[in-house]
């Protein structure tokens, strides 16, 4: 595991907000990280002050209460863990509050005041490819059989949960 959160942090990328994403004045939380390791010496940038202020919208919105503090989030209770990387059966007290979420969960990127500074993409690779693939009906991913999985979702991220997973979020 590569703690890149804490990386861009301290390389002054932006900075760490009380729900655990990095964050910037720019552009929110809407971005991918991602490392190249090098023994080349680069320049740093200056480290990055928290903004967070007094704001707790992350907190209180999350809806199974996976931020139990500010900077701390208990996976055990992370929609986007327990869809997307726990291969057990969900706690059964926690699948009401997940709503109808079957691959990830952005409500607390969604509430972040700093979300307003955030544009779109223009790269193409970022939309899904049909809008029915972007907000499947729950019943047609019940329905799916493996082959219909492997078609439709093959080359996505969804593909990595296989169905089964997918079928039980």
């Amino acid at each position: 595991p590569v703690m890149e959160v804490e990386i861009a942090n301290e390389a002054g990328l932006g900075w760490k907000g009380k729900h655990s994403l990095l964050l910037t004045r720019e552009r929110g939380s809407w971005f991918f990280l991602g490392e190249i390791y090098t023994d080349l010496p680069l320049p740093s940038d200056p480290a990055t002050t928290n903004h967070c202020g007094s704001c707790t919208a992350c907190i209180q919105s999350c809806p199974t209460g996976a931020i139990v503090a500010p900077y701390q989030v208990d996976a055990r209770r992370c929609i986007s863990y327990l869809t997307i990387e726990h291969k057990g059966w969900i706690d059964r007290d926690l699948r009401p509050l997940m709503g109808n979420w079957v691959y990830g969960c952005d409500v607390c990127q969604d509430v972040c005041p700093f979300q307003r500074f955030a544009s779109p993409t223009h790269e193409p690779d970022f939309y899904p490819p049909d809008a029915d693939r972007a907000a499947p009906s729950l019943l047609d991913i019940l329905a799916l059989d493996d082959a219909t999985f492997r078609a439709r979702y093959a080359g996505s991220p969804i593909f990595r949960i296989k169905r089964e997973r997918l079928v039980r979020n």
